[in-house]
């Protein structure tokens, strides 16, 4: 803490403008970077520090007895600051000591912004696993967001595109910029909008600075801790060649989390001719399931900063950054499965929704998953600014970024039933359990009774399958630039122009597999095959088969609120930990029936094909090269400033891919001169003779150029309050996964002739698209920002987005040729189309009771809150090659995904006598997750969400604090549903950890 009280006469003005510029410096030396994405393009910040201060003590000289700039509250203040002197509209996190921004993630940090939300799911398409840390970020409900570390590209290799926030450290950062509506000399791909992770340098503070924090963060449902800490070491010194500074950082973060879920399928319309009335045409799901994932990640990461200043006027900067995510997960699921249409048991609500009743003689299947996956991205950088004299000030700037990341995933499946006869019948066995539920409230029950059979016995289990999935993905990029600025003189209306250029080559290599499903003995829905019971002994290389099962059940489900569904023998985690290959030494002496599961090998990644399971399979290169130019004029006079500029990108993809073929096994028994004959003859022989297969590789190349002009103006009405308008347009280019070119054609037989179905489905294909055009928006923004006393704000901000060029899935018939034969397919793919609107408003408010007397004047508040809406737009699948994707995505009933209409934050705050407090609750409304989530294959909504998380602190000696963070204090509990817009009954209640953390942060 630095607390500096007041004096009289001059001693106490003194004292009081060294309070001001420490907190000036804070502002404008740690941040000033952000202020206009100066670092790059690293030419000094056009709200230079000099102007910076001068506003700085108008809004800090009101107290008169005693300025305390400290923890909670000099992070408000200093990012209140950036936000009031900002060319652009801007919100900010930043970080007052080394570890301290307000959560311990990225995205949770974000979420605390006007206009953020979080998607709380792994995917979007995955409801069933919710994230640890947050999940992926919307600003003002788009997905479209860009981001930087220093104002460079950052970027994970899962996509090659965005960067996935819960694989980067928070522990390292200064803080975090978020620029709803950017100026011409920031790089473009951001039409929500740019968010900015900053480091830290060694001159943005005097002399050596040692830093260290850790924390032991314990999960109550995982019942288990974790240690994390960090350390920061800079210095500069004064040496022959000009003065040099070091910063060294580090940070180890480790971290679990526990979900329990109880689950449904999809619902669909029962008739039930024969029940009572009130039983006819109700909504039964397909499913009803239990799961409990166990999950934990280290995360490492390390920055590494060399700067060099030979002259006063000359600065080099030398970084690295590397930040590595080694997330582990294992999953335990259980489920049964065709639910029957009626019951004397069921109930069902006013909508005719089935809530309660028994599943008597329930199938049920079990399976054990585990995942892992290891993701490191590095980055390095160098840059050169150079002011040479009043007028100009020139910079240059080079970058490698380099990002890998592999991933396994693997599962085992076993399912119950017991020996003998009843075996030949698997839809009805009255030996299996009953399964009684109730989901009529927020806490469900699921019970199971046994009807002969023990569920705690290995013998009345079998192997049933076995799936794997394995990624080695990697990106990269060289990145330079140059900017150069030429400042008028002090009294012209002119301030500065700016004009600079950058080019990037980017390249990106994914090499997936499908997700290789594969039976091993008896299914409960397929005809033939001999179970192999968990307790029987394999080939006597597998003696150790029965080991490889253990029984699994569900302490403490829910926190104890709901009663454990029962017991299982699943699959053991060292089966799947060890690897497919090893358990394959075990697994395949259960093939039975000719059935038979093969496990996945590096080489397997050249045979897979993208696929409906998987757009991704196969292996692809990609290559992107982009060259920029911006000119930028700065302007102001009296009350007005400002600045207005243009940036012109022009982008080259280039991509290798290929054209598949299916198989026909069928001959035409008609008229060989038949017209329907005629046409399934050019099918065979465009198809090789029946046998398919890859038939061509090709380049393709798509080169466009945007123009994107933009203009921003500041008012300052009176020495508080400023007005701004924002407009521009922004773009962001299409995911290399849309981009990938292959096509996959395809032939439908009739049914009931083996000729070929009349067009357009006889001859279908689907396909990539490289030659997509990126989304655009002209956006507007308006925004009031009133700011009083030291650290006091009131912000209001209205915005429109007019985008255009949604991605979406369209037909159209293309003609292709091999083996003389010219056909015509009905191809669907990924093209441009639809137009849409965004709009809605921010307000902001935040303010420190300093008038309140004693204790009293420590307590602050703040909060904000958003309201969004869209009309027109459109949902875009995820893979072109998935119908129900397709099919849902066109539905235009839907709202866009991931976007609520209302968010809002509030948090208690209190700062002062050593104490730093704070308690948020961040709260957004309902909306849609996706459009066909995995499995269901059917739209899925999550319903309103708010979470309470609290920390306080201490500072044991002006270098020492202690205190202790919390999240999800009230253990809320996450909803799902899923159907359409109309109706979308609850389908999914989810239970995750409270997180407490004891910490302890030390500076010298």
């Amino acid at each position: 803490m630095t607390e500096v009280r007041s004096g009289p006469g001059a001693s106490r003005a003194l004292s009081i403008r060294r309070g001001v510029s420490t907190l000036a410096l804070i502002a404008t030396g740690w941040i000033a970077p952000a202020l206009a994405a100066d670092d790059p393009p690293a030419v000094p910040p056009v709200q230079d520090q000099t102007q910076a201060q001068a506003d700085a003590p108008a809004a800090e000289t009101q107290d008169q007895e005693t300025i305390v700039v400290t923890g909670i509250r000099a992070s408000l203040t200093s990012a209140r600051n950036i936000k009031r002197n900002a060319d652009q509209i801007v919100d900010s996190i930043t970080a007052q000591d080394i570890g301290a921004l307000p959560d311990r993630s990225v995205s949770e940090a974000l979420q605390r912004i006007p206009g953020i939300t979080l998607q709380r799911t792994n995917e979007n398409r995955d409801p069933a696993r919710l994230a640890a840390e947050g999940g992926g970020v919307f600003i003002r409900g788009l997905s479209w967001v860009r981001s930087e570390t220093n104002g460079r590209d950052i970027f994970s290799a899962n996509n090659g595109r965005g960067l996935s926030f819960e694989d980067v450290s928070p522990d390292l950062l200064a803080g975090v910029d978020v620029y709803k509506n950017p100026s011409a000399e920031m790089v473009e791909g951001g039409v929500g909008g740019i968010v900015n992770l900053r480091t830290r340098k060694p001159f943005d503070q005097e002399g050596q600075l040692l830093a260290i924090s850790g924390d032991y963060n314990y999960a109550d449902m995982r019942e288990k801790g974790y240690w994390s800490g960090n350390a920061l070491y800079s210095n500069r010194w004064d040496v022959g060649i000009g003065e040099v500074g070091i910063l060294l950082s580090g940070s180890i973060n480790n971290i679990g989390n526990r979900t329990d879920s109880i689950q449904l399928g999809t619902y669909t319309v029962r008739a039930n001719s024969g029940a009572p009335a009130a039983f006819q045409n109700i909504l039964v799901p397909s499913s009803l399931g239990w799961r409990r994932i166990d999950w934990e990640q280290k995360r490492t990461s390390f920055n590494g900063s060399v700067q060099l200043r030979p002259e006063p006027d000359m600065t080099f900067t030398f970084e690295g950054f590397i930040s590595s995510a080694d997330p582990k997960d294992v999953e335990h699921a259980e489920g049964v499965y065709q639910l029957p249409d009626y019951d004397s048991t069921y109930q069902v609500n006013s909508d005719g929704v089935l809530q309660a009743g028994t599943y008597r003689n329930a199938n049920m299947d079990l399976d054990t998953r585990y995942g892992e996956s290891h993701k490191v991205t590095r980055d390095y950088s160098i840059n050169w600014k150079w002011t040479p004299g009043d007028r100009w000030a020139i910079s240059a700037d080079v970058q490698r970024i380099h990002s890998t990341s592999d991933v396994v995933s693997f599962t085992a499946f076993t399912e119950f039933g017991v020996a003998g006869s009843d075996l030949s019948n698997p839809g009805f066995d009255p030996r299996r359990p009953d399964i009684s539920f109730n989901l009529s409230g927020n806490t469900p029950s699921v019970t199971t009774r046994e009807n002969g059979a023990s569920l705690a016995a290995q013998n009345n289990y079998w192997w049933a399958a076995a799936m794997d999935h394995l990624e080695q993905n990697t990106a990269g990029e060289w990145a330079e630039r140059l900017d150069v600025e030429y400042k008028f003189d002090d009294n012209s209306f002119l301030k500065s122009f700016r004009a600079g250029v950058r080019a990037t080559d980017r390249e990106a290599v994914t090499r997936q597999t499908g997700y290789n499903w594969g039976l091993l003995s008896m299914q409960y829905w397929m005809a033939g095959g001999n179970p192999v019971y968990l307790n029987q002994t394999g080939s006597p290389a597998n003696s150790g088969l029965p080991q490889q099962t253990e029984q699994y059940n569900y302490d403490d489900f829910f926190r104890g609120s709901v009663a454990v569904p029962g017991v299982g023998w699943f699959p053991t985690v060292d089966l799947l930990a060890n690897g497919n290959t090893k358990a394959y030494e075990y697994l395949r002496s259960t093939q039975t029936a000719g059935w038979g599961w093969s496990p996945l090998t590096d080489n397997s990644f050249d045979a897979a094909n993208p696929g409906s399971d998987n757009v991704l399979g196969g292996v692809a290169t990609q290559n992107e090269k982009t060259l920029a130019g911006y000119g930028m004029l700065r302007f102001g006079a009296g009350i007005v400033d400002g600045n207005i500029g243009v940036r012109v990108v022009r982008t080259k993809n280039e991509a290798t891919g290929y054209l598949s073929v299916g198989t026909i096994t069928s001959n035409c028994t008609l008229t060989p001169t038949a017209p329907a004959c005629s046409a399934l003859t050019s099918a065979l022989a465009f198809s090789n003779n029946g046998a398919g297969g890859r038939l061509s590789n090709a380049t393709y190349q798509n080169i466009y150029t945007d123009v994107l002009p933009t203009l921003n103006l500041r008012f300052k009405v009176t020495d508080d309050l400023q007005l701004r308008f924002a407009a521009g347009r922004a773009m962001v280019r299409p995911n290399f996964s849309q981009l990938r070119p292959y096509a996959s054609l395809s032939f439908t037989l009739d049914p009931v002739l083996p000729v070929l179905l009349p067009q357009p489905l006889g001859l279908t294909g689907q396909a990539g698209n490289p030659y997509l055009k990126p989304t655009k928006s002209d956006q507007f923004d308006f925004s009031a920002e009133y700011y009083f006393g030291r650290s006091n704000s009131i912000t209001f901000a209205a915005f429109y987005k007019d985008i255009r060029n949604y991605i979406i899935s369209g037909n159209s018939n293309e003609t292709y040729t091999n083996n003389g034969q010219e056909l015509t397919f009905n191809v669907t793919r990924a093209v441009n189309g639809e137009k849409g609107k965004i709009k809605g408003f921010e307000l902001a408010y935040t303010q420190f009771f300093d008038m309140l007397p004693g204790a009293l004047g420590g307590f602050g508040f703040q909060g904000n809150l958003t309201y969004v809406d869209s009309t027109g737009g459109a949902n875009q699948p995820i893979n072109t090659l998935d119908p129900n994707q397709i099919g849902n995505a066109n539905d235009t009933t839907l709202p866009l995904e991931g976007m609520s209409k209302w968010s809002y934050n509030v948090a208690a705050i209190y700062e002062k006598y050593g104490v730093s407090a704070r308690l948020a609750y961040n709260w957004r409304s309902e909306y849609l997750l996706t459009t066909s989530a995995a499995n269901l294959n059917a739209p899925v909504w999550s319903e309103d969400y708010g979470q309470l998380d609290g920390s306080i602190l201490f500072n044991v000696t002006n270098n020492i604090k202690i205190g202790v963070q919390a999240t999800n204090l009230l253990n809320t509990r996450t909803f799902l549903d899923v159907g359409g817009a109309v109706l979308h009954p609850r389908y999914s209640w989810t239970d995750t950890d409270r997180r407490i953390a004891g910490i302890i942060r030390a500076s010298f």
